[in-house]
């Protein structure tokens, strides 16, 4: 098999339930409640025989071969302690025989963290994410138990935890929704206190979005800019992924990651009984969305990629509407995160809901770059300023996304 086309990462939502009840949550609070005829935690049998199928994806890899396994859920650690060991250990007997060398990474809400969590997490080089929206007043808005207590003095508990465990805290990582209620500069001085971090935008279709987004209006890309503006003058900043990504890719490097950029995408959901899905945000388009009906019980990886949603998905930033491809940052933005361009009318053949914002983000980020770096680097890229007034009046004049019908319309009507 042509490596490009490799599976090498899978998000395994090792248990269908959660501790917390997060008001945005796109699992249980977006309107698919498939989440209710799942196993509450993936059976063993379900494990080895995923583990089989990605040695079959692979084959025998010499030199090894990286895959990262991504623990979701979901609150992952519901599955439990012996679950995890379980599931390790399977995947270094499985996969290592046939050159296949995992990585493993867990996305949590840190409010089960124990000492042996710990151990597990740092015997086997964890990377660990931590959902968390800022401070306690910001966070515990959203981010609650379902009895509608907040999870913030948990969920810094869980970090202390981890903290005081030998250098386990070198693998964490902060992820936060951006809430652009809180101020932007303090959100950055709050989680550079933390460590890393990492920004997501809440997830809204045109058919379910936030007042604050729409025809001229910029609020989400205002409140990102000053993000920016305080990351990229501060001499002693900290990792925040999605504006390194920016940056790469504006300077023509292979920057960006599923929700932007210009590459293939190489994710793929397994579900607690087994089944494979797309990326797992696509169900804020509506109940049952994702389901494929594939499983690891009854089809290859090859043939899971091969289903109408996630053949999407992958080629998801190749395959635009007419309004993105007719768009000056289209390389870096690459039509934006796949689930926020959807309408039940057209699809997705719309651009992003967040296009206006995503086109002042990144032309102000691009500007900023090119006041700063040198005239030789400069000429390397080729990379020319050009403003937000007119990269918005360059993609005003793009054909409608009705006049051209494609496989990105494929998906209109099917869940009314």
């Amino acid at each position: 098999m042509d490596s490009k086309w490799l599976c090498r990462t899978y998000v395994l939502k090792v248990a269908s339930r959660c501790n917390l009840n997060c008001s945005y949550c796109y699992m249980y609070n977006k309107g698919d409640s498939s989440w209710r005829s799942q196993p509450k935690v993936m059976s063993e049998q379900t494990v080895i025989r995923l583990l089989e199928r990605i040695r079959e994806h692979y084959g025998v890899c010499s030199p090894p071969e990286p895959v990262v396994l991504s623990f979701h859920g979901g609150e992952p650690l519901l599955a439990g302690h012996e679950f995890f060991r379980f599931f390790i250990q399977k995947a270094k007997e499985i996969l290592l025989p046939a050159g296949i060398q995992p990585s493993f990474t867990i996305q949590t809400n840190a409010t089960l963290i124990d000492e042996e969590w710990c151990k597990i997490f740092y015997d086997d080089y964890f990377d660990m994410g931590i959902s968390l929206d800022g401070k306690k007043e910001i966070n515990d808005i959203h981010r609650v138990y379902h009895n509608g207590k907040g999870s913030y003095d948990d969920v810094l508990k869980g970090v202390s935890q981890i903290k005081s465990y030998r250098n386990l805290e070198e693998g964490m990582g902060f992820l936060v929704v951006v809430n652009i209620d809180a101020d932007p500069v303090e959100t950055y001085e709050f989680f550079k206190s933390l460590g890393s971090f990492d920004f997501l935008l809440p997830d809204y279709t045109h058919d379910d979005k936030d007042d604050r987004i729409g025809p001229d209006q910029t609020a989400y890309a205002d409140w990102m800019i000053q993000v920016f503006n305080a990351w990229l003058r501060d001499p002693d900043r900290p990792g925040i992924r999605y504006f390194a990504s920016l940056v790469e890719s504006i300077l023509g490097g292979n920057g960006g990651a599923d929700v932007m950029g210009d590459r293939h995408n190489d994710i793929l959901v397994v579900e607690t009984d087994g089944s494979y899905e797309a990326v797992d945000a696509l169900k804020i388009c509506g109940e049952g969305f994702t389901k494929a009906g594939t499983n690891v019980a009854t089809e290859s990886i090859s043939e899971a990629l091969k289903t109408d949603l996630a053949s999407l998905y992958q080629r998801s930033h190749k395959v635009l509407a007419p309004q993105c491809q007719h768009c000056q940052i289209r390389e870096v933005c690459g039509g934006g995160y796949l689930p926020h361009r959807y309408s039940k009318h057209n699809g997705f053949n719309n651009p992003s809901v967040y296009c206006n914002d995503l086109l002042k983000l990144i032309t102000h980020i691009q500007n900023s770059l090119l006041d700063i770096i040198s005239t030789e680097v400069l000429d390397q890229t080729e990379v020319r300023k050009i403003t937000y007034e007119e990269a918005r009046a360059h993609l005003n004049q793009a054909p409608d996304a009705q006049a051209e019908p494609s496989e990105l319309t494929q998906f209109a009507h099917s869940q009314t």
